[in-house]
């Protein structure tokens, strides 16, 4: 279906890995059950690069109103909840969306793009400033705190973007356990260096272990053909 996710389940809170896959199989059904969602499309007579957005984005709300219901029917799942990062690859764009910091990369011409914004504290209060950003979280152990996830609320803002996309473009959607221990830098010189897309996540793993660790790490790579 050309659909990529993550969904990384919050440390410390009950049932996150229950959250995490009902937010994986969710959004997955909704694509597979296409004309349930024709009805509650608010503009049905957009263009069709207008519907696969909101596809997206209604699917993870979905996900997210039934991520929430369970926790308050269920005692054993009270408070689950999770992050998620998810492509849509449809023909020459594609359709991103996020709640959380499970993040989504493109990596074009050598050159690696978060195309994602980090719903933390951090980010929230500071937006891009390195040296800012860098005090805070040197002062705060609460500086990547997650400001939003599936399942935290009845309602969640989705953050959601169109990519125009080129032939070769390579699509990363990661846990913060791959991009919280292994830079940037390097994790654009394994993507640029191996072509086999399943030996480079390997080492990606690999090198977040390296680094300590600390999360669970996952990743997803696509890379778009010349079709």
């Amino acid at each position: 279906m050309g659909l990529f996710m993550v969904a990384d389940g919050l440390g410390g809170n009950a049932a996150g890995e229950v959250a995490s896959r009902m937010a994986i199989e969710l959004v997955k059904s909704c694509f597979e059950e296409g004309e349930e969602l024709e009805e509650t499309w608010p503009y049905g007579m957009g263009s069709a690069q207008d519907r696969d957005e909101v596809r997206l984005v209604l699917s993870v709300r979905r996900a997210n109103r039934a991520i929430y219901e369970a926790s308050q029917q269920q005692e054993a799942l009270r408070g689950m909840a999770t992050t998620f990062a998810g492509v849509l690859l449809g023909r020459g764009m594609a359709y991103i969306a996020h709640v959380g910091d499970s993040r989504v990369y493109r990596m074009r011409g050598g050159r690696l793009e978060r195309l994602t914004r980090d719903h933390t504290l951090v980010e929230e209060l500071l937006g891009d400033g390195d040296g800012a950003r860098e005090a805070v979280e040197a002062l705060s152990n609460r500086a990547r705190t997650i400001t939003r996830a599936l399942g935290a609320d009845e309602n969640v803002d989705i953050e959601s973007r169109v990519e125009a996309t080129a032939p070769g473009d390579i699509f990363l959607v990661c846990s913060d356990g791959l991009w919280g221990p292994v830079p940037e830098r390097r994790i654009a010189g394994i993507l640029g260096a191996h072509r086999d897309l399943g030996f480079a996540a390997e080492l990606l793993i690999d090198l977040a272990n390296e680094h300590g660790g600390p999360n669970n790490v996952t990743c997803v790579l696509a890379r778009l053909g010349g079709g």
